[in-house]
């Protein structure tokens, strides 16, 4: 059979979901379920020489997260003809999902084999091996750069014109009051993998953050931010797929050009694959945070305090193309002051969704990414601020953010989004809100 025929042919039964080529992945509008995996599974019995029944058992099979089944079915195939390039290359992706870097380079070296292999799969292939290499290597580096512009619709964060003081309502100065304003930002990704070497995979990773802001008008708000946190994964088990990551972590944070925060801190995060489409990660760190004060920030270090954080999150493969993910928190601050002390609770829900590119911005086609992430938080202080009110500060939080990413080539996309952030208290000091609309581009290495 041609190389095109079959290329159709993969297109037609969506082989294995979420191969992200060329090719739409599996065009369901709901998981598969074990009915329709019988059913395909039937025609292929009446029928072993059938390639549209053997693909169509294939893909079902991949998108259940079945891969031995999806692998045994299209290497059924190459008996009848071993000459099927679109074939191997499917093998390849299906022993790359399984981490059998030698059986999918194999099959990948035979795809590309092929004389009529379109260009775009061979772009892919070639990402493919470019992932085996640097899965291999003893080190492996990866990281991103983004910058853009936002706008933001109140930059100091103030709350409204009346504010308490000894709980008698006064108006709040209006070089205090809210204040919109546009920034350029910057920020950047590293992450360093290192192999130690073992049967079991296990390696130490490090990861540092930047993050850099310059405000237009409220110059006072200039951001300049560093993160890192560097420990081991480890698996527990060949067969669990369990992962411990024990850290140490390391922040600091400087305003306006003045030291602002520094960190200092660890913790652990456990992952736990619960089943092929559903992960569960448990957290938990501590980390002691020391402010600064300065001449716009006079009072900074009565925030010195150490804080307690605990997490449990879900991620679940909804379809090839939908991930939600969903969480719970807890968040303990003791402060130097007890009015700055403060007990958290939270809970996020969040959606990564990809789909064709309504305009095509890079080669061949591509896929466009929307991003949504919500969060609702409860905080309550342990005492008064007496110099601002009588009553026991409290808040609720509200987070949400949308953004949609546009690939101009591999690793180069543009994108857009938009914010909105409220805080609601009893004291009115404490309340804002926040619009942001922010654009920019970024790339992954």
């Amino acid at each position: 059979m041609a190389f095109d025929a079959l290329m159709r042919k993969a297109l037609l039964v969506g082989v294995c979901a979420g191969f992200a080529w060329s090719v739409p992945v599996l065009a369901q509008t709901a998981p598969p379920t074990e009915a329709d995996l019988d059913r395909a599974f039937q025609k292929v019995l009446a029928d072993p020489s059938d390639l549209d029944a053997a693909f169509e058992y294939a893909g079902i099979a991949s998108a259940m997260g079945d891969y031995e089944a999806a692998i045994s079915s299209l290497e059924r195939m190459l008996i009848y003809n071993p000459d099927l390039p679109r074939v191997h290359a499917e093998l390849g992706v299906l022993y790359f999902r399984l981490k059998s870097y030698g059986a999918a380079k194999s099959y990948f070296q035979q795809a590309l084999a092929a004389p009529d292999v379109p260009d775009s799969v061979r772009e892919r292939v070639n990402g493919y091996l470019k992932e085996i290499n640097r899965a291999k290597a003893k080190n492996r580096f990866a990281y991103s750069i983004t910058g853009g512009v936002r706008y933001q619709s109140n930059a100091n964060s103030s709350p409204g014109a009346t504010v308490l003081f000894s709980d008698i309502p006064v108006q709040l100065d209006s070089q205090f009051r809210k204040e919109s304003d546009v920034n350029i930002f910057a920020s950047g990704t590293f992450r360093h993998q290192y192999d130690f070497g073992g049967q079991n995979g296990d390696y130490l990773e490090t990861n540092i953050n930047t993050y850099l802001t310059r405000q237009f008008t409220v110059d006072n708000l200039d951001y300049i931010f560093f993160q890192g946190n560097s420990g081991p994964v480890l698996h527990l088990g060949p067969e669990s797929g369990i992962t411990l990551r024990p850290y140490l972590t390391a922040s600091y944070l400087m305003l306006s050009e003045s030291p602002y925060q520094q960190t200092l801190g660890g913790g652990a995060r456990l992952g736990i694959p619960l089943n092929d489409r559903i992960s569960l990660g448990l957290e938990t760190s501590g980390r002691y945070l020391d402010y600064r004060s300065s001449g716009d920030r006079p009072t900074a270090d009565e925030l010195d305090s150490h804080e307690l954080f605990t997490s449990a999150d879900l991620t679940f493969l909804a379809l090839p193309n939908v991930q939600l993910t969903g969480g719970a928190q807890a968040r303990f601050i003791n402060a130097r002051e007890d009015f700055q002390t403060y007990q958290e609770v939270g809970f996020s829900f969040g959606a990564t969704v990809s789909f064709a590119a309504p305009v095509n911005l890079a080669d061949g086609k591509s896929r466009w990414t929307f991003v949504l992430d919500t969060q609702g938080l409860v905080r309550d202080y342990d005492a008064p601020n007496t110099i601002v009110s009588a009553e026991t500060r409290e808040e609720t939080e509200v987070r949400a953010n949308a953004q949609v990413y546009a690939p101009v080539s591999a690793n180069v996309s543009l994108f857009s989004g938009v914010g909105w952030r409220n805080i609601s208290a009893n004291i009115p000091n404490y309340e804002f809100e926040n619009f942001t609309v922010m654009g920019g581009v970024s790339a992954r290495f």
